[in-house]
């Protein structure tokens, strides 16, 4: 990852402000290209007179981060009132006393709209604020083209774990068995992180959008759903396929070639200038057409950039206009509750022409 840094004097111009508290881990792992581990409590702070954002942690993260982003104009602190290593940056109070010591006087920006554990200490302590959430979330939806090559590496190794999920697909393999398929293949092509828990779910758990790898075995005439993605360089990916496990229902074939048809008409329409809503109707109506309207019961697809889920959302009703270099997915689902579900979804940028598919490489159904 590399830092962004420049873009706080973008958005705190955008805004009006005169300094921004960044308090959510993915914000701050966005801007300092340093990842954030488990729900860390980080502060960074921009002054735009002052130039030189400063971070601020505690002390037991402080080495990780001044060597990590040594070098990259920012100032490291550690916050911690007892403990004071001598080669150590080290601020005597608390989150609380820091917040309102940063913002005195100034009018601030604070990313209020993510989460983040010190929400309610900032909130506390801030005083007036703008939000600047929509500013940074239209600030991540545009990738740099350094940002597209690392999800194009992921979405590739990441579709090297599926086939390798497919290829062991036999009957009396578990769904937990399977996950290690696809952890173990990722593992050793250097993946950092997962995207997510792998999803990998055998009729009848697949009816469920949502659920984790069981111990149940693969039958003759199941579907397994592959949702899976992986984490290379700061950046993720997320695919879904289908694997047939010998001859299969007719009636899951049909559902399967009707969502394969609203993936198509979906990316169909994909370019810039076009709301994101109006993707998603395009789905919904063939839903609507094959009569499993009331199936699709989730949005058409989500960005995917430092975490897996954030904007732009395609989603009915959504106003956003897609912007050439916005990368997200196109998924749509059919679930029958207790019975089958069956999801695609594809790993798409815009460009000026129109979506440019980076998991066209990978089939949208495989045979066990």
């Amino acid at each position: 990852m590399r830092p962004m840094l420049g873009k706080l004097d973008e958005i705190a111009e955008r805004s009006g402000v005169d300094a921004i508290l960044i308090a959510s881990p993915e914000n701050v792992e966005y801007f300092t290209g340093v990842k954030s581990l488990a729900d860390a409590t980080l502060l960074l702070f921009y002054h735009r007179r002052a130039g030189v954002p400063r971070l601020y942690v505690p002390l037991l993260e402080y080495y990780r981060y001044r060597d990590s982003l040594e070098g990259k104009g920012v100032e490291i602190y550690a916050i911690s009132r007892t403990l004071k290593p001598s080669d150590a940056k080290v601020i005597e109070k608390d989150w609380g006393e820091l917040v309102k010591t940063l913002v005195a006087g100034l009018k601030a920006g604070y990313d209020a709209g993510f989460p983040s554990p010190l929400a309610t200490t900032v909130l506390r302590s801030i005083g007036e604020y703008v939000d600047v959430s929509n500013d940074i979330s239209k600030v991540r939806m545009v990738k740099e083209d350094w940002e597209i090559e690392l999800i194009e590496r992921a979405v590739e190794v990441t579709a090297m774990g599926i086939k390798a999920v497919a290829e062991e697909a036999k009957e009396g393999v578990s769904e937990t068995e399977l996950a290690g398929v696809f952890e173990r293949e990722v593992r050793r092509r250097g993946v950092e992180d997962y995207a997510f828990p792998p999803i990998i779910s055998a009729t009848p758990n697949n009816s469920y959008p949502h659920n984790t790898p069981t111990g149940n075995k693969i039958k003759a005439g199941d579907v397994i759903v592959v949702d899976v993605g992986v984490r290379i360089g700061g950046r993720c990916s997320d695919l879904t396929r289908v694997v047939k496990v010998g001859s299969i229902p007719g009636e899951v074939k049909r559902i399967i070639e009707a969502v394969r048809e609203a993936v198509s008409e979906s990316l169909s329409l994909v370019q810039p200038g076009v709301r994101a809503g109006e993707v998603a109707e395009k789905a919904v109506r063939v839903m609507e057409k094959h009569g499993l309207k009331e199936r699709f019961i989730h949005g058409l697809g989500h960005g995917i950039g430092v975490v897996v889920h954030e904007p732009p959302y395609l989603r009915l009703g959504s106003q956003t206009v897609l912007e050439k270099n916005m990368v997200f997915t196109i998924e749509p689902g059919v679930y029958i509750p207790g019975v089958v579900g069956v999801r695609i979804e594809e790993d798409v940028v815009v460009e000026e022409r129109g979506a440019r598919v980076l998991s066209s490489s990978l089939d949208q159904v495989l045979q066990a």
